[in-house]
């Protein structure tokens, strides 16, 4: 019984919030984003944290709720959730961490677009748009915050028919890399050749279903390990804005 006694506790204190943060809490003490936060942390956390009513989705109420509890926040980013209040347990729709989130008008529920920090620089901007009962992620973009120029997060590889290379270009500079999509077969070989830069370009190649990245060297093929798709970042060192043309091939 001593054990139970903060978890009754807890249970007794939610009770007394408005059925948002009630919800909030619940879906915290339920959930694996609670970190350092013990149950008054918690409770303490839905207590706090801003409603946002954003509408009715089969007659329940749909609320947006940002989380600023130190225990639960990461070094720049805070958790946020979409929720849909109905009978029985809160129906999470969109969760995430963010520096901000802001809603856009849209027919049905207004489209959410959640900022992450990234670096001083950047910020990794994330679009959802409520589309046949559930929200879907639309757009994925990197924000630049001093100019807000975008660049999309692995920009797909388009091959001519019956072609199997293809020119990339842009401009990069450090923390404003490019990042590149394409789909390949194992045992298959990259070659990324034909590079002009006025800056030394860094390529990483990330390997498909996993986190792991490799360095590729223009002119030294590369014989992928897997079937599946790939992504090219193309960075560099230099601080100011370089543009860069290349050549990818797929043999």
């Amino acid at each position: 019984m001593v054990l139970l006694a903060p978890l009754v506790a807890a249970f007794l204190g939610a009770s007394q919030l408005d059925a948002p943060h009630a919800a909030l809490y619940d879906v915290l003490a339920q959930g694996t984003d609670a970190g350092g936060c013990d149950a008054a942390q918690l409770r303490k956390a839905a207590a706090n944290a801003p409603i946002r009513p954003l509408g009715s989705a089969g007659g329940d109420r749909v609320v947006l709720a940002e989380v600023f509890e130190p225990c639960i926040c990461g070094a720049q980013n805070c958790p946020y959730y979409v929720l849909r209040l109905g009978a029985g347990k809160p129906r999470v729709l969109v969760s995430g961490y963010a520096i901000s989130v802001k809603t856009k008008p849209a027919p049905q529920l207004p489209t959410i677009v959640a900022r992450m920090h990234d670096s001083a620089m950047v910020v990794d901007e994330s679009t959802y748009t409520y589309r046949n009962g559930a929200y879907a992620l639309t757009d994925s973009a990197r924000v630049r915050g001093d100019t807000e120029a975008r660049k999309p997060n692995d920009a797909p590889v388009h091959f001519a028919a019956g072609a199997s290379s293809a020119s990339l270009h842009g401009s990069i500079s450090t923390g404003w890399y490019d990042s590149y999509a394409f789909d390949a077969a194992r045992g298959q070989t990259l070659l990324i050749d034909g590079v002009r830069s006025g800056a030394k370009l860094v390529l990483h190649l990330s390997v498909p279903d996993g986190d792991r990245f490799t360095d590729v060297r223009p002119g030294t093929p590369f014989t992928l390990p897997k079937t599946g798709t790939y992504h090219l970042i193309v960075d560099t060192d230099s601080v100011t804005d370089v543009p860069y043309a290349l050549t990818l091939a797929i043999r």
